[in-house]
């Protein structure tokens, strides 16, 4: 029995040297989403979804900003400066559950990018 327990031991100790566990990848190396183009404003804007967010949902509530229509529960806001966001040029973002702070790191958030 001893042998048997020796050997669990060794083997556990064995993995546990050869595969460490993988740090957790952070919420901004998300793949982001690109969701296709509309026209806001009279320019064209790629819709880029950052995080949680259907490309259809997030189209829509870019339209009904630009149209200066009530977006529910989403909080949009026009970029200011050279603002970017990996790489994109970032023309406004979207964003929702939420309180305060920048709209990119909402749990829900897309932006348009031009």
């Amino acid at each position: 029995m001893k042998r048997i327990a020796a050997a669990l031991i060794t083997l556990a100790a064995a993995a546990a040297v050869a595969a460490p566990a993988a740090p957790a990848a952070p919420v901004e190396a998300a793949k982001l989403k690109r969701c296709g183009t509309i026209a806001f404003g009279g320019t064209k804007v790629k819709i880029v979804v950052i995080r949680r967010t259907s490309c259809k949902t997030a189209i829509r509530t870019a339209r009904r900003y630009d149209r200066s229509r009530s977006t529910g529960s989403w909080a949009c806001a026009l970029s200011h400066g050279d603002s970017r966001y990996h790489g994109y040029k970032v023309g406004f973002v979207c964003a929702s559950g939420g309180t305060s702070g920048d709209l990119r790191k909402w749990p829900h958030a897309f932006l348009g990018a031009v």
